[in-house]
């Protein structure tokens, strides 16, 4: 096994925006296609701070945006997507940093596969979901994303 760590950051030009008026939008990562999610830290960066809940799912069923609006749909608590979910739903206080780690109260590590794609030629991505209370002014997110990966064909 060896760790993977994938950052969303300022510093790098990665970071997650979430443009003014949107209450929600989806981000396609490329990641590895399966392991064991150790570490996963989300924070505002920009904008008004406000609450917000965070979602990471091992397969695309939420829209994935590029500016324009993204949505869960009308049940963000589908069976569909409850099934997708690798870690439980985070809320978090305007303010506040997200933060799940293995080994703390918060339980971990969280298992994942992606099944999409095909066996030859996999999908390899998670998708991670923010939404916020309000947004009148846009905001800036950074996320960093560790698991643990065996070996992948």
């Amino acid at each position: 096994m060896h760790i993977y760590k994938r950052e969303l950051v300022e510093s790098q030009g990665t970071h997650l925006i979430l443009p003014s008026g949107e209450l929600g939008q989806c981000w396609r990562i490329g990641y590895p296609q399966e392991g064991r999610i150790t570490r996963l830290i989300v924070k505002q960066l920009q904008g008004t701070s406000s609450a917000f809940a965070v979602d990471l799912f091992d397969r695309q069923v939420c829209d994935v945006g590029s500016g324009s609006s993204a949505s869960m749909g009308d049940d963000p608590d589908d069976m569909t997507r409850a099934m997708a979910r690798i870690i439980p739903r985070q809320t978090v206080l305007a303010g506040a940093t997200m933060e799940l780690r293995e080994g703390s109260e918060d339980g971990g590590p969280w298992s994942y596969r992606n099944r999409q794609g095909t066996f030859t030629v996999p999908d390899r991505a998670v998708y991670l979901f923010i939404s916020v209370d309000s947004n009148d002014d846009g905001m800036q997110f950074e996320a960093a994303i560790e698991c643990e990966v065996g070996n992948e064909s």
